[in-house]
């Protein structure tokens, strides 16, 4: 009986504003759809949410960083995500590359410009689309013998989508960034994971 494949973890630092709740929901159902566990500062309390983040970097295997919402946000820069990506950079350091560190953007070439010492790391554009990040996604974390789909991980993300209204109300919340909703979109998104994985035995 061939031994089950360990599911890794990965760390997702994304920008957490409405404006970005559909690519959100993306990386949360395809990342989930991979086979991967998903850590975020979402779920993480506001008191020592830095030590904490810290140490869901140091649990997980790979990182996952979200440059395309770094501009001036009501007149402040957006600082949350390079300073995520710093702390993944350094465990990646020191850890001798164990700990994987991948940059994704909506244009090419921009984070280069904006964050320029990660001239090494190729950031996976996404045009700012779920099939446009479904496709990053699949492109470096596709496991070999694995043929989940990006069409696949579309139906995925619009049976998950349609099933939010519910999820909002059970939360009390309208907004997906509440730390509820966080937990039951990734219980929702493995459930749809192994109906997809059954369909295919």
């Amino acid at each position: 009986m061939p031994r089950a494949r360990r599911v890794e973890s990965v760390f997702l630092n994304i920008p957490y504003d409405h404006a970005f709740e559909e690519l959100y929901l993306a990386y949360i159902v395809g990342l989930t759809q991979l086979g991967f566990r998903v850590h975020a500062a979402l779920a993480v309390p506001n008191q020592g949410r830095l030590a904490t983040i810290i140490g869901l970097i140091e649990q997980s295997k790979f990182s996952v960083h979200d440059l395309s919402r770094v501009e001036v946000s009501r007149g402040v820069p957006r600082f949350n995500m390079p300073v995520e990506l710093g702390l993944a950079l350094y465990r990646s350091h020191v850890t001798k590359g164990k700990h994987r560190v991948f940059i994704f953007e909506s244009k090419a070439h921009r984070a280069q410009r904006s964050t320029s010492d990660v001239n090494g790391i190729d950031p996976q554009i996404h045009r700012g689309t779920p099939k446009g990040l479904m496709s990053a996604l699949r492109n470096i974390f596709r496991q070999p013998g694995d043929v989940t789909t990006v069409p696949q991980m579309l139906a995925s993300y619009r049976a998950v989508k349609r099933r939010l209204p519910e999820l909002r109300r059970n939360a009390g919340s309208q907004s997906l960034l509440a730390a509820a909703i966080f937990r039951d979109l990734t219980v929702l998104s493995l459930i749809q994971s192994q109906q997809l994985i059954a369909e295919r035995t």
